[in-house]
């Protein structure tokens, strides 16, 4: 809870956010220039410095706050003034009015749920749904409150979803509430799982227990599993006027045709193998590798035609498993599971991920340091193995191949070495609005490279940079966030070893920055990457340019203006003149000691260019004598 200075009475409250969850910042923008009406909408945010064990920077969402209270407390409580009629009028009509504004601006809710659920007042019928914009969509939702498409992924990785993804969740809510338990909570996801495809959603959620009369028509048509059978804004709006006739789930598109054993379960339902492959490849691969693959097909997926490009693109090789299991069946097992399931997520290496989840669920590795889920996702990012993906799920899955153009820019990066690269690169890349995660950011908000470098003269103030930005999430951070900065990374990363070269180009690299995004002098910046250079400046041979330069940067010191440092004084420039003149100086010197040791040691008839010398003298002096008596031959006295 917060308190409005500026406006005294207004109920507000304020949440503040964890770095390492990608917040929804088109959501954000959107209702903060527009507010929705039934929603919780976010007024204002900006960056507070928080005791959280320690002073640390965080960004600080300020909300509008229903007063009414949540309509299922997180005591497990219903409250006390829901009941069959409201659930039936004002609370159905105004989660209709919230979901159909929010459609209608783009995007999804995707976070309707019992607890999110609130009166606007304590006196009055209507109610709000509660913000949807500081997590990624599905985030860590129950399994049961996902949509069954959606539930199969991962929790971090469940994706944007489609508008029918919300009024499921509106129809679990309602299911909830009606019978005044938390149907989520104790339920094992595997049993669960099974009991929602072979009963149905509703079924499975309720235990059994049917809900009479018109409020149970229209939560069982919310909650269909065919996203071509749940009921949407309109078949509501029908439902209100009386007119409306329950849909029924149809079990025939996912049903085989005769059951598959898979480690003594009989499955007859594709989804349901496609979920049992995922969750043990390795046995899944010796399985596949086992049969007779286009026979199992043609037997067990009777209205399938396994044409021969298919067949090609599943590529299922047959080997019985032996030599253990090669890093190709991963891909083999995942190529099947999208044959199993073409609109589920991509099953790979024991995780499932819908490409437009990628990003949150990369997010949630890194805070985890979870390095084997982060090079799963490397492991993914195979152009030809996503572009197969799409081949298998072309005909019922279209989105897929547009959400693989959008990898691709992204996914290059991934296994590159480089300083700036890497998947620090494809984390920042996927989540613009994430700030940098660096350790040595960890006690303050850093969105931008403007906030980076504030941040970096403030810690200026109170401790050593020393080799920042080799710090791979820094170097990524400014890649992601800056054009053309990947060929100075690139020089700095090759002077890592050469902690002169390494100060210069660093000063050179933060004086580019300030100019370029026209900051303020930042005066303990400076003065460190100054202090820095101080072993440079004294290696200098010449004494006038050392001094020169000395001079220089103490002047530059007290301006604050880091770029300074390389048009005024571009230390490069220097070492390579002074380096230069000292070489020829050097050389011009060696050569004089040369010439003065010829000179100075004792001549021997023995030595050989003694010798060579004498001889050409008396040559001359032979020819000279030569042209004397020749003289006096012709010109006698």
């Amino acid at each position: 809870m917060a308190v409005d200075k500026e406006r005294p009475g207004k109920d507000i409250y304020a949440l503040v956010q964890h770095p390492t969850i990608p917040v929804r910042n088109e959501v954000y923008k959107s209702l903060k220039s527009r507010p929705v009406a039934n929603v919780v909408n976010p007024i204002d945010r900006g960056l507070m410095n928080l005791d959280l064990k320690g002073q640390k920077q965080r960004l600080v969402t300020i909300f509008e706050r229903p007063t009414g209270g949540a309509l299922f407390g997180p005591d497990g409580k219903v409250h006390p003034r829901v009941n069959t009629n409201k659930l039936r009028q004002s609370i159905v009509l105004s989660a209709l009015k919230a979901i159909a504004a929010v459609h209608k601006r783009g995007f999804t809710h995707r976070s309707i749920m019992p607890t999110n659920l609130f009166f606007a007042a304590p006196d009055g019928d209507e109610v709000c749904i509660g913000e949807c914009y500081s997590a990624p969509p599905g985030y860590k939702h129950p399994f049961a409150l996902e949509p069954l498409k959606l539930a199969l992924a991962d929790e971090t990785a469940r994706g944007e979803g489609d508008i029918e993804s919300d009024f499921y969740q509106l129809g679990a809510c309602l299911q909830s509430l009606y019978f005044g338990e938390a149907l989520w909570r104790g339920k094992d996801r595997d049993s669960l799982l099974m009991a929602r495809v072979n009963q149905s959603s509703f079924w499975a959620l309720s235990g059994g227990r049917e809900i009479p009369g018109a409020l149970g028509n229209l939560i069982r048509g919310l909650m269909a599993d065919d996203e071509d059978e749940r009921w949407g804004a309109e078949d509501i709006l029908d439902w209100f006027e009386g007119v409306g006739k329950p849909k029924r789930t149809s079990m025939k598109a996912w049903s085989m045709n005769r059951p598959t054993s898979f480690k003594g379960v009989a499955y007859v339902d594709r989804r349901l193998l496609a979920d049992a492959f995922a969750r043990d490849p390795r046995e899944a691969a010796n399985f596949l590798k086992g049969i007779d693959f286009p026979a199992w097909v043609q037997l067990s997926f009777r209205d399938e035609i396994l044409t021969e490009r298919l067949e090609a693109t599943l590529n299922v090789v047959p080997g019985g498993g032996l030599g253990g299991t090669r890093p190709d069946d991963y891909k083999m097992v995942s190529r099947v599971c999208m044959f199993l399931h073409p609109t589920g997520p991509v099953h790979f290496k024991g995780h499932s991920f819908f490409l437009d989840g990628l990003p949150s669920a990369l997010a949630d590795a890194f805070s985890r340091d979870d390095r084997d889920l982060i090079g799963v996702i490397l492991d993914l990012f195979d152009e030809r193995f996503l572009n197969a993906l799409a081949e298998v799920c072309a005909e019922r899955n279209d989105r897929f191949m547009t959400q693989v153009r959008g990898l691709r820019p992204i996914m290059i990066h991934g296994s590159s070495k480089s300083l700036g690269r890497g998947m620090e690169r494809v984390l920042y890349a996927m989540n613009p609005i994430l700030p940098c995660v660096s350790q040595r950011f960890s006690n303050v908000w850093i969105g931008s490279i403007k906030q980076m470098m504030r941040a970096l003269d403030r810690m200026a103030a109170v401790g050593p940079l020393k080799n920042v930005l080799l710090d791979r999430h820094i170097a990524a951070f400014c890649t992601a966030h800056g054009s053309d900065l990947e060929r100075d990374f690139n020089k700095i990363a090759a002077a890592q070893n050469d902690p002169v070269r390494l100060n210069s180009l660093s000063a050179e690299f933060f004086g580019m920055l300030q100019r370029r995004f026209k900051l303020e002098p930042l005066h303990n910046l400076t003065e460190k990457l100054v202090d820095g250079l101080s072993n440079t400046v004294k290696a200098l041979k010449n004494k006038k340019r050392r001094e020169r330069v000395t001079a220089l940067l103490e002047k530059v010191k007290k301006g604050g203006d880091v770029h300074k440092l390389t048009t005024e004084l571009n230390m490069s420039r220097i070492q390579v003149e002074d380096s230069r003149e000292f070489a020829q100086a050097r050389n011009a010197l060696m050569k004089l000691d040369r010439e003065k040791a010829k000179l100075g040691r004792k001549i021997l008839p023995t030595d050989l260019d003694a010798r060579t010398k004498g001889l050409r003298g008396s040559r001359l002096v032979a020819f000279v004598v030569m042209l004397l008596v020749g003289f006096m031959a012709f010109f006698p006295a």
